[in-house]
C-alpha cells in the first residue's frame, strides 16, 4: 500500500517539484492549502506531511499571521513531518525556538557538511551540494533537538527532533542543484513507511 504523503503549500516557487518527486518515488501526494487544518488532514488521511519553502519572513507580524495556521499544524501534528527552507524557520520558532536574519544570506550552491548521518541523511555521505535560497536562518533550535548538518554560512542546515520523527532542512532537496535531494525523500519516505506500520 502506497504511503500518503501531503504537500503543504506554502507558496513557494518549488512546491510543485516536491508532489511531483513524492509521487515519482511511490508515495500518493497531494498539495494542500496553507490553511489546511489537523482535523481536514486526518479526513483526507495521511502518512506524513511535507511543509514546503515560501516568501515569508517568520518574526515579521504580518508574515506570522499568514503561517499561523502552519504553526499550529507543526505543534499538533503527530506524523512524520519535513519541513523545508522558511516552514524549517517557522518549525523551530513555533516549538520555542529562534529564527533571525542570516549574517550571511545564502543564495545558489552550497556545500552541506554532515554532522550526524541519521536516518534523514543516511545515504548523503559527509558532504553534498545543494541549493539554498534564504535571508533568514534558524538561530536557536528549539529543546529536544539535534543538528543533523551545517554550511560554511549556516550553522543549522538540517535539524531533527529527538523526540518525534519531525525533521527541518534550510536547503532545497526538490531541486536538481542538491545532489542528495532525493535521497532526502526516499529517506522521508521509508521513515513514513515505518511510523505507519508501527515499527
Amino acid at each position: 500500500m502506497k504511503p500518503i504523503v501531503l504537500v503543504v503549500n506554502v507558496r513557494g516557487q518549488y512546491n510543485h517539484l516536491i508532489l511531483r518527486i513524492l509521487t515519482e518515488l511511490g508515495a500518493e501526494s497531494a498539495l494542500v492549502p496553507l490553511s489546511v487544518s489537523i482535523d481536514k488532514l486526518e479526513k483526507i488521511g495521511f502518512n506524513g506531511l511535507v511543509a514546503g519553502g515560501g516568501p515569508q519572513t517568520v518574526y515579521e507580524q504580518g508574515s506570522r499571521r499568514e503561517l499561523g495556521n502552519l504553526e499550529r499544524l507543526f505543534k499538533e501534528n503527530s506524523k512524520p513531518l519535513l519541513c523545508i527552507c522558511v516552514s524549517h524557520q517557522l518549525l523551530a520558532t513555533a516549538l520555542g525556538g529562534r529564527t533571525d536574519l542570516a549574517k550571511k544570506p545564502e543564495y545558489g550552491q552550497i556545500t552541506v557538511h554532515v554532522d550526524e548521518e541519521d536516518e534523514i541523511l543516511r545515504g548523503t555521505g559527509p558532504s553534498f551540494t545543494a541549493w539554498a535560497s534564504h535571508n533568514d536562518e534558524v538561530v536557536h533550535m528549539p529543546e529536544g533537538f539535534e543538528r543533523l548538518a551545517h554550511s560554511q554560512d549556516c550553522n543549522i542546515e538540517a535539524m531533527r527532533s529527538r523526540n518525534r520523527p519531525t525533521y527541518g532542512v534550510q536547503f532545497h532537496p526538490e531541486v536538481w542543484h542538491t545532489t542528495k535531494g532525493r535521497t532526502i525523500f526516499k529517506n522521508f519516505i521509508e521513515i513514513v513507511k515505518q511510523n505507519a506500520s508501527g515499527k
